[in-house]
């Protein structure tokens, strides 16, 4: 049953192949899609995700993506670096990506306008199909790796509390076949202080594509104790699809900062579309480290708060 179930996934392919991968902490790694929140983070900081979509189902999704970012000069300038392995099927593609931010100070925050330069690598493992009549013979299945090079551009705000942005990550129109073509991603989120121990935070994401539905996310999240090291939330995504085998789903989020320099994060995607079913759903994981001074963190147990 092998075929059926790429059958099934290129079907989906053809819908989603275009869009960039997406996570559903999508306000932990805006740097991936927007090269404004470059050095946002105020920390020289690394993140590394692992998203494995429709768990159970063969040939499903799976995608990890690893950024560094860092500001630099005054934080005037912001730098990162990321990237991203995303597997489908016999299909591969592994993109690297830098990012460079100017930043400029803007009422309690920072404004960051940015660029970033990509290459992807394309490559499809026709060894791995099975069909009807059986496998493809190996001088068939010999396909030569393609590059495509691209730029993005996006802007970024971001004090304490709120972020806001903007951006289109693949400004050079690479056409549908090569899954490369113009989008827009656009995102923002607030955080409340409720009491000295709980905070309430909103957050939305929103992506448009040629030739595709758009997709919507919206969170809320509750962060616990004085420090909100816990964060618990839920996140609704809709991507507005006619065929019901899009990425809509319900998702369980919640991150813990384990210590000054590292947070962790899990969320579990429940489809509530027809690719729901034959699958376990879709499992994501994600840990950050801050590059924070020694001395600094024996002053303060979390020298700079990051809700987002």
């Amino acid at each position: 049953m092998r075929y059926l179930h790429l059958f099934f996934l290129f079907g989906c392919t053809s819908l989603f192949a275009q869009q960039q991968p997406f996570f559903s902490q999508f306000f932990y790694n805006k740097l991936i899609a927007n090269p404004g929140a470059a050095g946002s983070t105020g920390l020289p900081t690394t993140t590394a995700f692992h998203r494995q979509q429709w768990t159970g189902l063969e040939g499903a999704p799976v995608t990890q993506a690893l950024s560094v970012n860092a500001p630099i000069l005054a934080e005037r300038v912001g730098l990162g670096l990321t990237v991203v392995n995303d597997k489908i099927g016999f299909y591969n593609s592994t993109l690297a990506q830098a990012a460079y931010a100017y930043r400029v100070q803007l009422g309690s925050g920072r404004l960051g306008i940015g660029l970033h330069g990509s290459m992807t690598r394309f490559e499809a493992e026709l060894s791995e199909v099975r069909t009807i009549s059986g496998s493809i013979k190996a001088e068939e299945s010999m396909m030569s790796p393609a590059y495509l090079f691209n730029m993005g551009m996006g802007v970024h705000y971001e004090n304490e509390r709120f972020f806001l942005g903007a951006a289109i990550p693949q400004v050079l129109d690479r056409g549908q076949s090569n899954g490369q073509v113009r989008h827009i991603f656009a995102n923002a989120g607030a955080v409340l202080e409720l009491s000295p121990t709980l905070r309430m935070r909103a957050a939305g994401a929103v992506r448009v594509v040629e030739n595709a539905p758009p997709s919507f996310d919206a969170h809320l999240g509750f962060g616990f104790t004085e420090e909100a090291r816990l964060w618990l939330g839920s996140t609704l995504r809709l991507s507005n699809n006619y065929n019901g085998l899009g990425g809509d789903a319900l998702v369980a989020v919640g991150q813990y900062q384990v210590s000054d320099r590292i947070r962790a994060g899990l969320a579990y995607d429940l489809g509530l579309g027809a690719v729901r079913n034959g699958n376990t759903g879709s499992f994501e994981l994600m840990l950050e480290y801050a590059f924070v001074k020694a001395s600094a963190a024996q002053v303060v147990p979390v020298l700079r708060p990051r809700y987002f």
